[in-house]
């Protein structure tokens, strides 16, 4: 008896498996699920035609003859794409969903200019159509960009600070400057003053410098330099010009 059962079901397998072959040619050649839009949400710098051409999905095709995972892959050979994900709507419509990089400073390397975005990573090289205003990194090599490298870290916790700070923050700065022996230092966009701030304790050393700022009215007119890197005092350099005549306001520093 149960040789008899085990030769039914041996017979049913095959139809089984041709009827669910037969199931699935329709369902990846009916027109029913032809694709007849394709919406893409999050892109800013990638255009949306450029995005629903890079997934490779195409107006008409069928909505279940390609691979989601494939189509965000490959979404993600545009260097401003940081995360992709395509998801089907049945019966005719995608949504392309684009996770964007932020880009927060324009890192010199060898001569050209390179965007790197929030977490660290230098994703592509500078093009004037990218029309970007972010400080620019000097000092930087591309050993020091490796993962677990001092000087990157260091430099990603300056920004960290500086990005969502009140008052003077990453917006009021033109160049960064990591030294391998000093540290970071900061050249402020008006000015071009000079913090140095070396490395750790941003928060605080950034604090010091609004004192001297709030104590001169809020100007930077007549100061080379800040050291911020003594807790106890900032110590200041003025300009040449400023320190003869007085300091900037009449007071020498």
């Amino acid at each position: 008896m149960r040789a008899v059962k085990a030769a039914v079901v041996l017979a049913v397998l095959p139809v089984l498996a041709y009827g669910a072959l037969s199931f699935y040619r329709v369902l990846v050649t009916t027109e029913y699920l032809a694709v007849n839009t394709v919406v893409v949400t999050g892109a800013d710098r990638v255009a949306p035609e450029e995005a629903v051409e890079l997934s490779g999905i195409a107006e008409g095709q069928n909505i279940l003859s390609f691979s989601a995972g494939e189509a965000a892959e490959a979404l993600k050979t545009n260097p401003w794409v940081k995360t992709a994900e395509v998801k089907r709507r049945l019966p005719g419509a995608i949504e392309i969903i684009i996770d964007e990089r932020e880009p927060v400073a324009l890192v010199l390397l060898d001569k050209d200019f390179y965007v790197m975005d929030a977490s660290g990573t230098v994703f592509k090289k500078y093009a004037v159509s990218d029309r970007l205003d972010l400080p620019v990194v000097t000092g930087l090599t591309k050993d020091g960009l490796k993962e677990g490298g001092a000087e990157a870290a260091g430099l990603l916790q300056l920004m960290a600070v500086l990005r969502p700070r009140e008052g003077f923050n990453l917006s009021d700065i033109s160049e960064i400057n990591v030294d391998p022996v000093f540290g970071l230092s900061i050249y402020t966009l008006d000015e071009g003053v000079r913090l140095a701030v070396g490395s750790g304790s941003f928060a605080d050393k950034l604090a010091s410098f609004d004192k001297v700022v709030t104590s001169r009215g809020g100007a930077l007119g007549g100061i080379e330099a800040m050291d911020l890197n003594n807790s106890r005092s900032v110590v200041v350099r003025f300009t040449t010009r400023a320190f003869k005549e007085g300091g900037a306001n009449g007071q020498k520093g």
